[in-house]
């Protein structure tokens, strides 16, 4: 009896939540200008036993402070998954981004540090610096829509037993995100990154999220999570394609 309640409780998801609310860094403060320290941090750690074990991990951190014109954003990003001895997934990072609000015009000026590493990609790590001009074309209150153009440094290593890829190189890196409240019960967002690179044309990278939110009735609502993250130049036997698609539908009473 013991053993199999503590087979059962295993079953359950371990989760630990601490938060406040974070506004996004691609929103206009001035209409709603919460000024501080604004952070939230999620832990969860899982652990599942059948005909194989599995363990899953994930830490996500973020910390953010608003003044009349500056925002500091640093958030890190940890997933791990592993079934029996396979290493499904292992990825993770850590940024720091800066935006300085031109008082009453539609430049924001970003700067920013990111650091990422992908073992499943092969990818050992990845460290990007850059900045450059976020244009804010509409902000509404019920619609917003930004484009992005950075400047970037990249310094990237892809290893394997046999293949290694190492760059180094001052690149461009485009932006489109929008948000929409399509109506009192529905919410669109949207944001896509184009990487080039102009010296190699077979090397780019595209990256998109989409989230979609509708609250059908007073108790019911549905949520849905798309994530695409495309690379032309990956190593063998790695895709160049890799996405996530989460749904849910939720009963609140």
């Amino acid at each position: 009896m013991l053993k199999r309640l503590s087979t059962i409780i295993l079953l359950f998801i371990f989760t630990i939540s601490l938060s406040a609310q974070i506004v996004s860094i691609d929103k206009r403060r001035t209409k709603n200008p919460n000024k501080g320290f604004q952070g939230d941090v999620n832990l969860g750690l899982n652990f599942v036993h059948t005909t194989t074990d599995m363990m899953q991990l994930m830490s996500r951190f973020k910390l953010q402070y608003n003044d009349n014109d500056n925002t500091y954003l640093f958030s890190s990003d940890i997933s791990f998954s592993k079934v029996d001895e396979e290493r499904n997934v292992n990825n993770g990072g850590l940024m720091f981004k800066y935006n300085y609000w031109v008082p009453d015009k539609i430049i924001i000026a970003e700067a920013f540090y990111q650091y990422q590493y992908n073992r499943v990609k092969q990818l050992k790590h990845r460290h990007v610096m850059g900045g450059g001009p976020r244009f804010n074309i509409a902000d509404k209150e019920k619609f917003s829509l930004f484009l992005v153009a950075y400047t970037i440094y990249l310094n990237e290593l892809f290893e394997t037993s046999d293949y290694e890829r190492r760059k180094s190189l001052v690149k461009f890196s485009s932006m489109l995100s929008t948000d929409w409240q399509m109506s009192p019960n529905a919410s669109l967002s949207h944001s896509t990154y184009y990487e080039p690179d102009y010296s190699d044309p077979a090397d780019f990278r595209i990256w998109s999220e989409t989230k979609f939110n509708v609250k059908i009735t007073k108790m019911f609502s549905f949520a849905l999570y798309l994530r695409f993250d495309y690379d032309n130049l990956v190593p063998p036997e790695v895709d160049q394609l890799f996405y996530t698609i989460n749904n849910s539908f939720s009963l609140n009473f």
